[in-house]
């Protein structure tokens, strides 16, 4: 917004207002970790870099324990799914479980499946 103020007959000034961010707030979009869990090369930093597209706030990317997955998975880290259920919506997969434990910093991890590349396009 904009405020013009006439000084005699033909000078225009524009004085912009100061913003005020008092009241501002900023969604939170999780925190995310995608871990491959299907050994195919590359497949976490897809699915992580598709995630990112999306706005999501993937903050770790690396393998699983072990390639055994046989389809893509999110798992929530907390009782409210909200954003595990965005990241399933987005990779077009029903596979969500809730898992809680007391080791795990992140809202949501994302284990690769075989079926990865399915899920990005």
């Amino acid at each position: 917004m904009a405020v013009s103020i006439i000084i005699g007959e033909s000078v225009n000034k524009t004085i912009k207002p100061q913003n005020h961010f008092d009241s501002v707030s900023v969604p939170y979009i999780g925190s995310i970790e995608v871990l491959n869990g299907c050994g195919i090369n590359g497949a976490a930093n897809k699915v992580a870099d598709y995630l990112r597209r999306a706005n999501f706030d993937v903050k770790n990317v690396d393998n699983a324990e072990n390639w055994n997955y046989p389809f893509t998975l999110v798992v929530s880290r907390k009782t409210d799914t909200t954003i595990a259920s965005q990241i399933a919506k987005v990779l077009k997969t029903d596979k969500m479980v809730i898992i809680r434990n007391n080791e795990n910093s992140y809202d949501v991890t994302v284990y690769t499946g075989p079926d990865f590349g399915e899920r990005i396009q």
